[in-house]
This record gives C-alpha cells, structure tokens and sequence, in this order.
C-alpha cells in the first residue's frame, strides 16, 4: 500500500508518512494513539490509517507538548473541537485553551520570579566569598 491513499473520498496517510511529515517518530505517533489522542481508522489488512484530522490533532497535540500541557489538557481540547466540529468547536476549543495557558504563564512568571531571587543571592554571595578571598587572612594563607 502506498503511503497515502483514499478511504471512504478521504486523503488518509500511513503511520511512516504522517511521521515523515511532522517530524516524529512513528512510536510518537503510537504513544497519542494509545493514550486516546488520536484515532485511525485501520485497512483491511490492520494498518493504521491517519485523516486530515488526525493529521491536524497531531499538530495541535505537538503544540501543546512544547507548550508544556498534559496529555489531559491535550485531549479535553481536543475533545471540545470533536465534541462540536466547526466554528462553535473551535471557539470553546480557543477558550479554553487561553484559560490553561494563562494558568501555565501565571506559573512561569511566579517559578521565574523566585529564579530571579536565586540568582541574586548567589551574586551576593559570589561577590561577598570574591571579596573574602583578596583579603589577607587565614582563609588565603596570610596573617
């Protein structure tokens, strides 16, 4: 079987060439699939079949990876959009969204805020051992 073919007037890619396309393993493409993220159809002879939309969950689940969501936020968006395909999908889909990513952003900034208080104390700190170090004592063999 070629890599992609027409099943039911539906373009549909094979498990090797949807991963040649996005950039990913086919065991990456296995894993979403067990984890319910993604649902091929099979051909006759039991090979995993992906669609556009299987295609596009993809691309949204490898997003969403980067941006640090869980496999559960992953897939209630997901479900959202299967939930009511379309603009009403998408919208719910968009909201929600931007209500767990505000969520993650609030964490970054507070995770970053305590980073920079890190840093800070161990300049001073760093400044405060350099400085000791110049001074003739018994820490550097003198006096």
């Amino acid at each position: 079987m070629s890599s992609s073919t027409r099943v039911s007037d539906e373009l549909t890619l094979t498990i090797g060439a949807l991963a040649r396309e996005l950039g990913v393993t086919t065991r990456t493409i296995r894993f979403y699939e067990e984890r319910g993220l993604l649902r091929p159809t099979r051909s006759r002879g039991r090979q995993r079949l992906y669609t556009r939309r299987d295609r596009g969950h993809l691309k949204l689940i490898l997003q969403h990876r980067d941006a640090g969501f869980t496999l559960e936020e992953m897939k209630e968006l997901l479900d959202l959009y299967d939930d009511a395909p379309g603009p009403e999908g998408t919208r719910r889909q968009l909201e929600r969204f931007r209500d767990i990513a505000l969520a993650r952003l609030s964490g970054v900034e507070a995770r970053l805020a305590t980073l920079q208080t890190l840093r800070r104390r161990l300049k001073a700190r760093i400044t405060y051992a350099e400085g000791a170090l110049r001074k003739p004592s018994r820490v550097n063999g003198g006096g």
